[in-house]
């Protein structure tokens, strides 16, 4: 490297530059960007590349180096003059101050310093700890707002013995008298609150104990509000209402609403305790306050069950009084040329102030409608009467488009009462006018008339209500009721379909159509609409029965199952659904599970004969007639009249061996029925197998009984000499009973076919038929009435041969080998 030339004259050629440099260039220029750094910036500390060869930086003379590794040689050994392109100490801005006596890193040394022995004070000890101590406050707040109890708790609680700590330290200090009292009531104020919410009352009720009895504290008897809510959830009503009145007292009277609130929560405690007289004066005051619908209602029902029919027309008119001061129809019922107004208009209609609005009125009318609903039976001599003076009061009050509605609801009471002919004359008052009412009143009349059985006038009203509203859902669905009772399916459907587009929700219109879908064999439609039905009614037990049914009718027996479970879960004890259960069972084979839950149907309504029949079968199928036999006996008590059962308990008492009580049952069959063929065949077998005299008699009784049935068969029969067989009949007074089970005999499935059940490819192997193919004739009865023997419960048990007679068949029709013989 060059050495720059030192001349007489030390500032001559500073301001001197080639016009090639500029001042960008003395930027990136590294040896003169080094020579400012050392020279007026702070100086950098290199450590020497041979330990304990450190060389003094910072003088006159030797040589350092730069970052870049190159050695620098100081051009002078005397003070370098000031530049005049650059002041003094000031760099680029990456670049760090002029600071030579490195005064920086000393000022911030002093200041941390400073800081530090400022911490260590006791004031500032004390800010520190009030600090932490609201962080665990708002930390607890926050947590119970996520309802997370426990935690909210276990911070209040440290927070209170953070809080106690710093009391401690400011008396230690001498600085009690600046406590922050507002601290104190904060943590203090925040437990009490995450005590209760905890459930530990007793703890919260000692904490706002210490709140209100403490003096500093302003305002602390409206926590006795709080412990009122928290002794009402103990179950300590008197002392609610002894803190409700404590608060009460002391709130001043500026603050009206807290105080009205206390009052209605003292009436309704007092109702609880059964002290209605004071509850209605706490009702009374609230009213003559402000006016409220909430406190009037409860003032009418207290009068109501004390039965102070005065004072019931008082708090009534009382309660129409109440002014709500929302003008919503003529605020929003602005139409203007403006299309921007009419769209402004369109949504300031839906948004939450009108929603509010909405909610407001409808809240208003159902309180005035359930009071006037209540008081009119009781306030007059007669009924017509109080709902007249309800009515007039009503017209003659801001609230007068309810007059309609209560008229209707007095058809309701007087359809409740059955008086079926007021209800039409009420009803009928409404045929004139032209408003919503009629179309509700048309309903009611429509429904009225169905129910009647009068489906002419029933479709007439039905009319004159969807004329008058065409958006009259039960309209349409009155309609397609009358349509489906006349078996105008596509039409009644057609009515569903719009009363749907109407009101989507409409549960009524959904049921009907799907069993409309169901009847015309459209199961998945059917499924559709019973599915959206169970998203709006969850545990309806028709609709899952519905779901189940179309499950089992499109032969899933899984799903069918699975939702005859779930029905089971809603309504245990059903017998219907038992049977349901067991017969899906039985027509897959499962008899072990079908008898379990033909059983249960059997324990919960043991007047079926489907299910008695079921039973008496499967246990004559297992060889167990003395167990059928309580079944049948059970049948007997229920029809004596029916000669099937009487005939089934002979066959059974002849099962188990009983042959005299066999033969006294059928004797006492034959001198109800005596035209009975299967009682006289019977009678005549077994009196042949005991030897008693009377079988001659029974036999000719037999002949006689055969005789009439075949020429009554012939008179009825349209080509004469034709012979239908007695085996398969059945009649009540006639032979040839049939031991099927017939559905009509059951009161319980009577609606079988009207609910569109059917039972069709379900086979039921174990049921007794004279008319199946039984091989038991151990002794024929033809020479005697012409007629073989039949049993009705299936061949005795084969009694096994004596090993005196036995054969040995073991190889059949096999030809023995020679290798098989004996030798």
């Amino acid at each position: 490297m060059n050495n720059v030339r030192i001349d007489d004259d030390i500032y001559d050629g500073y301001n001197d530059y080639p016009s090639i440099y500029s001042i960008k260039d003395f930027e990136q220029d590294e040896l003169f960007q080094e020579t400012l750094h050392t020279s007026y910036a702070k100086r950098l500390i290199f450590t020497p590349k041979v330990p304990g060869s450190a060389m003094r930086l910072g003088t006159s003379t030797g040589f350092h180096r730069s970052s870049t590794g190159i050695p620098i040689r100081p051009t002078t050994s005397g003070l370098r003059p000031m530049t005049a392109v650059r002041g003094a100490g000031y760099t680029s801005s990456n670049r760090q101050p002029f600071d030579p006596l490195n005064m920086s890193s000393t000022t911030k040394g002093s200041a941390s310093s400073l800081d530090s022995g400022k911490e260590d004070t006791p004031e500032e000890k004390i800010k520190v700890a009030e600090r932490k101590i609201m962080d665990l406050i708002e930390s607890s707040v926050q947590a119970a707002y996520e309802n997370n109890a426990r935690v909210a708790l276990e911070r209040a609680r440290e927070a209170s013995s953070r809080e106690r700590a710093l009391i401690r330290l400011q008396e230690q200090a001498g600085l009690s008298d600046n406590h922050n009292v507002d601290l104190t009531f904060a943590v203090i104020f925040n437990l009490a609150i995450q005590y209760t919410n905890n459930n530990m009352f007793t703890e919260a009720i000692a904490t706002y104990q210490a709140i209100t009895r403490n003096r500093m504290f302003s305002n602390s008897a409206r926590l006795k509000v709080n412990m009122g809510n928290i002794y009402v959830k103990m179950g300590q009503l008197s002392q609610a209402i002894k803190m409700y009145r404590m608060a009460f007292d002391q709130a001043p009277a500026a603050h009206k609403d807290l105080r009205i609130k206390i009052m209605h929560n003292i009436g309704m405690l007092f109702v609880q305790m059964g002290r209605l007289e004071e509850a209605a004066n706490s009702f009374e005051w609230v009213m003559k306050e402000r006016a409220e619908f909430k406190a009037g209602l409860h003032a009418v029902l207290c009068h109501f069950a004390l039965s102070h029919r005065d004072k019931m027309k008082r708090s009534f008119l009382e309660l129409l009084e109440v002014q709500l001061n929302i003008d919503q129809e003529d605020r929003y019922n602005i139409s203007t040329d403006d299309v921007a107004s009419n769209i402004l208009n369109e949504i300031l209609k839906n948004d939450d102030l009108s929603k509010l609005e909405k909610e407001l009125k409808s809240e208003a009318e159902r309180t005035i409608l359930c009071a006037a609903k209540l008081i009119a039976p009781v306030i007059e001599d007669t009924l017509t009467a109080g709902f007249a003076w309800c009515v007039d009061t009503i017209k003659s009050s801001a609230y007068g488009l309810l007059a309609a509605d209560l008229e209707i609801s007095k058809a309701m009471v007087f359809l409740h009462n059955r008086e079926t002919q007021l209800a039409i004359d009420t009803l009928k008052m409404f045929e004139n006018r032209e408003s919503k009412a009629n179309s509700s009143a048309a309903t009611m009349l429509s429904f009225i008339y169905f129910l009647q059985g009068d489906y002419d006038q029933a479709e007439k009203c039905g009319e004159i209500a969807r004329n008058a509203d065409s958006y009259n859902a039960a309209a349409y669905v009155n309609l397609s009721a009358c349509a489906i009772r006349k078996g105008e399916l596509n039409i009644a459907k057609e009515f569903l379909l719009c009363a749907l587009d109407t009101d989507a929700s409409h549960v009524q219109a959904l049921y009907n159509l799907g069993l409309v879908y169901k009847k015309q064999s459209m199961y998945e439609e059917a499924l559709e609409c019973f599915w959206k039905l169970r998203n709006i009614v969850r545990h309806d037990p028709q609709t899952v029965y519905q779901i189940g049914q179309l499950y089992q009718f499109m032969n899933d027996a899984d799903q069918a199952i699975e939702w005859y479970n779930q029905l089971l879960g809603i309504i245990p004890c059903d017998p219907g659904v038992l049977q349901k259960l067991g017969e899906i069972y039985d027509a897959a084979g499962d008899k072990q599970q079908a008898y379990q839950f033909y059983s249960d149907s059997y324990r919960f309504f043991p007047a079926n004969f489907e299910v008695i029949d079921w039973l008496g079968s499967y246990f004559v199928s297992m060889q167990l007639a003395e167990k059928a036999l309580v079944y049948f006996k059970k049948a007997v008590e229920l029809a004596p009249d029916e000669p099937r059962w009487r005939l089934l308990v002979a066959a059974c008492l002849r099962r188990i061996g009983q042959f005299h009580k066999a033969v006294l049952e059928y004797q006492d069959i034959h001198n109800r029925f005596p035209d009975n063929i299967e009682c006289l065949k019977f009678l005549v077998r077994l009196c042949s197998d005991l030897g008693l005299k009377e079988a001659q008699l029974y036999a000719t009784e037999l002949k006689r009984a055969e005789k009439a049935k075949e020429l009554k068969d012939r008179q009825g029969s349209a080509r004469p000499g034709s012979r239908r067989s007695n085996s398969g009949t059945s009649s009540r007074t006639g032979s040839g009973i049939s031991v099927l089970s017939d559905h009509r005999s059951s009161p319980t499935f009577s609606r079988r076919e009207n609910q569109g059940l059917s039972s069709a490819g379900t086979t039921r192997p174990n049921r007794i038929s004279t008319t199946e193919n039984i091989t038991e004739v151990t002794s024929d009865v033809s020479d005697q009435t012409g007629t073989p023997y039949v049993d009705p419960i299936g061949p005795l048990p084969i009694r096994p041969m004596t090993s005196a007679g036995k054969r040995d068949d073991d190889f059949g029709d096999e030809e023995l080998g020679d290798d098989l013989l004996p030798e």
